[in-house]
Order: structure tokens, then C-alpha cells, then sequence
């Protein structure tokens, strides 16, 4: 039976302005099962029924609006008191390493996001950052304590210098007053290898370029006056994530590369959390996108369910994976990641509602893509993206110094 409580709850935070998906996260983080939410919102917008004209008198009339009235009053009182409030405090945590492989003695280097969902205007959140290995021990973490209005990130790093090369994960944890938010990103430390050369450079007088970047994912790229300004890129071998199972790795310490052994899938997810799940699902899938999506489709909670399938489509660069789910919520953030990831504008023109449609293409927007101003549909970004692109073609007066 469905629970009227709940019921008013849902109702409550629809008319507060929050979308379904962000109502039913915060309900599956607090014990709801998504058929009981499912059944509440089923009620939260009852049918239209045809309604029949009935004629009452005056006096009748002034009879049901005090019994209303009356009524109004004393079930305002009981919903005050017993309907489950929104939390004033409601936090949103994603953390993004610049690179997923160090070099040995290299620091971790990686940015937070975090967002407020609650309705707090400003509080403060304490952020533990740990690094563990794969056997869940703590090597070392970072602590520190943020104030939070809607939205901030911030870049950190952490000295590695006495850790071994291998396969670790970080861990974000956000703690504030009324709970907890964590999020985790895995990387590998390896053993230092040969620089080499390999994209020619013309250096400006003491100046590195813009961007080193070879587009290697086996390779550390980096410019300083130690290499005359010039770039370099030093290959990583193992590189776990290139496709080959190389020396030294292993199902165990590089899902991405290599198959598991007969009869060694079962231990695979064994002692890990939901997170850290999601996390090996996404390296299978940079060798295995099916394998991958068997995992997703296993995940009983909905919307880690989702986050898995949006992960392999953001890995494969396969848009087709966001059909696999079933909330419009979240298959258009599939969509919007995907479509960041691979670079592609045309994914965005799949998002179903609007708002998020035009996100997707400010994403492209913002990146110096003014090609998709005529793609938006709010008329304010319109402009905007049309002033930009406006602003980007203009010459640049004589008189200004370089």
C-alpha cells in the first residue's frame, strides 16, 4: 500500500521546483525502494477524472467552504508535523584526475565539484580525499574544510613521493551536518620510462606551448625550461588502458586490458562498494563494452543502474548505450556526456527536454563552438552565443600590445 506521507513528500518537492530524478535519488539514499517511489509518484499525479456538474444551494455552499476551511486548517497542522521535510543540506560530490597514470614521485593532481541540492543558501562541508590501493588500505589522504553555497570546484594535490608503482583509487568524501557525499576515480602509478619526442614543436622564446598534449593516453606529456621549452612525452610501459595486456598486468590490477581467468569473474566485485563497482565496470568496458553492460544491467538500484550505463556510453563513445535507460532524467545527461566526451554536437539533438538540450550545446558554446547558436532554444543564450561568436570574429585593434 502506498504511503500517503510519502505521497506529500513528493508533491512537496514538485511544487519546490525539483525534478523527479533528484527526488527519487535522495529517497533511494534514505532507505526507499524504487517501486515504492514509483507507486508514490503514480499517485503524486492521480489521473484526470471527468468531472459532473453538481448545482448547491447558497446556504449549502457556505456549509462546505467552512468544512474545508476547517479541514485545511487541521491537516496543515498534521502535514507540518508528520510529512518528511526536504533537507535543508543536500550535497552532490564528483572528483576528475588530470591524468589516470602517474609516473613514480609524481603528486595526484585532480578537481572537485560539488553541489548543493538542498536548501541551505550557505554551509560548510569538510572534504577527506584518500588514497587506497586495491585491497581497500589507506595510503594517505588530505583533509579540508570548504563553505558551500550552490555550486564550487577546486583543483588538489597529493604528495605521492613514497608510493609504489601499482593500481590505486581515490576517495572523496564530503561530510556535512546531516550526512555524507563520496565519489571515487581510480589511477595507476608507474615506473618512470624513456622521454622521447614526438610531436615537433616550435618553441616560443622561453615560453612553452599551450597544450603538450599528444593525445596518447601511454605517454606523460609535459613542458619546462629543463627541456628548452619544448615538449616531451614520456611512454609509459605497462600502459594499462591500451588495449594490450602487457608484462607485469593482470586481471587484477588492469580490467581494461586484460580478460579474467576461467572461473575468475565471481571475484571480481567481491568486498567492494557500490562506487568502486562502477569504477571497474567502466575500465571493462574500454576493452569489453558488452561484458560491461551485463554488469550495468545486474545493478539492482536504478540510478547506479544508470550511472553504470552512462559511464560504458561515455567510454565506448556510443550513444546507442543511453537507450538502456529508462529515466529521461538521466538518459539525457547519457546523451550530454557523451556528447562532451567525443566531441560530437550532433549527440545533443537526442535530449529530450529542452532546458538540458540547450546545456548540452552551451557545453560546445563555451568551448569556442559557435556553430550550434542556431540549435538553442532559449532565446537569452541565443544572444549570447550570437554576441560570442560576434566577439570571436572581430579584430583585434592595431594599437594593442601582444
Amino acid at each position: 500500500m502506498v504511503q500517503n506521507s510519502l505521497v506529500r513528500y513528493i508533491q512537496e518537492q514538485i511544487r519546490a521546483g525539483y525534478d523527479k530524478g533528484t527526488i527519487t535519488s535522495y529517497l533511494l539514499k534514505y532507505g526507499y525502494t524504487q517501486s515504492q517511489i514509483n507507486e508514490a509518484f503514480q499517485f503524486a499525479y492521480p489521473p484526470t477524472e471527468v468531472k459532473h456538474v453538481v448545482h448547491f444551494s447558497k446556504t449549502t455552499i457556505a456549509l462546505i467552504v467552512a468544512v474545508v476551511c476547517s479541514l485545511i486548517i487541521v491537516s496543515g497542522v498534521i502535514f507540518v508535523y508528520l510529512t518528511p521535510r526536504s533537507p535543508s543540506q543536500l550535497l552532490d560530490v564528483k572528483v576528475n584526475l588530470i591524468s589516470p597514470t602517474l609516473n613514480e614521485g609524481e603528486p595526484l593532481q585532480f578537481t572537485f565539484e560539488l553541489s548543493n541540492l538542498g536548501k541551505a543558501q550557505r554551509y560548510d562541508v569538510t572534504l577527506r580525499h584518500e588514497v587506497n590501493n586495491l585491497k581497500d588500505q589507506l595510503i594517505t589522504f588530505k583533509e579540508e574544510t570548504v563553505a558551500l553555497e550552490t555550486k564550487m570546484s577546486s583543483s588538489v594535490s597529493i604528495d605521492l613521493s613514497d608510493i609504489e608503482p601499482g593500481n590505486y583509487y581515490l576517495k572523496t568524501i564530503a561530510s556535512y551536518k546531516g550526512g555524507s557525499a563520496k565519489a571515487t576515480s581510480s589511477f595507476n602509478v608507474v615506473k618512470k620510462g624513456v622521454s622521447v619526442p614526438v610531436v615537433p614543436v616550435t618553441p616560443s622564446a622561453n615560453r612553452c606551448p599551450v597544450n603538450c598534449d599528444d593525445e596518447d593516453k601511454c605517454t606523460n606529456d609535459y613542458c619546462s625550461s629543463t627541456t628548452n621549452y619544448e615538449c616531451r612525452h614520456d611512454k609509459k610501459y605497462p600502459c594499462c588502458g591500451n588495449g594490450i595486456c602487457e608484462d607485469g598486468e593482470n586481471y587484477e590490477n588492469c580490467i581494461a586490458d586484460c580478460e579474467a581467468p576461467a572461473g575468475g569473474e565471481m571475484d571480481t566485485f567481491a568486498g567492494k562498494t557500490i562506487s568502486e563497482k562502477l569504477e571497474i565496470i567502466k575500465d571493462i568496458a574500454k576493452r569489453d563494452k558488452e561484458e560491461a553492460l551485463k554488469y550495468c544491467s545486474e545493478i539492482e538500484q536504478a540510478m547506479f543502474g544508470y550511472q553504470c550505463f552512462t559511464n560504458v556510453g561515455v567510454v565506448s563513445g556510443d550513444k546507442g548505450v543511453c537507450l538502456n535507460i529508462a529515466d529521461d532524467s538521466w538518459r539525457d545527461s547519457c546523451y550530454r556526456e557523451i556528447a562532451s566526451e567525443t566531441k560530437n554536437s550532433d549527440i545533443c539533438a537526442d535530449i529530450t527536454k529542452e532546458s538540458k538540450r540547450d546545456q548540452c550545446y552551451m557545453d560546445f558554446v563555451t568551448d569556442g563552438d559557435y556553430t550550434v547558436c542556431d540549435k538553442l532554444i532559449n532565446k537569452y543564450l541565443k544572444q549570447s552565443c550570437e554576441s560570442l561568436k560576434k566577439l570571436s570574429e572581430a579584430p583585434v585593434p592595431s594599437n594593442i600590445p601582444s
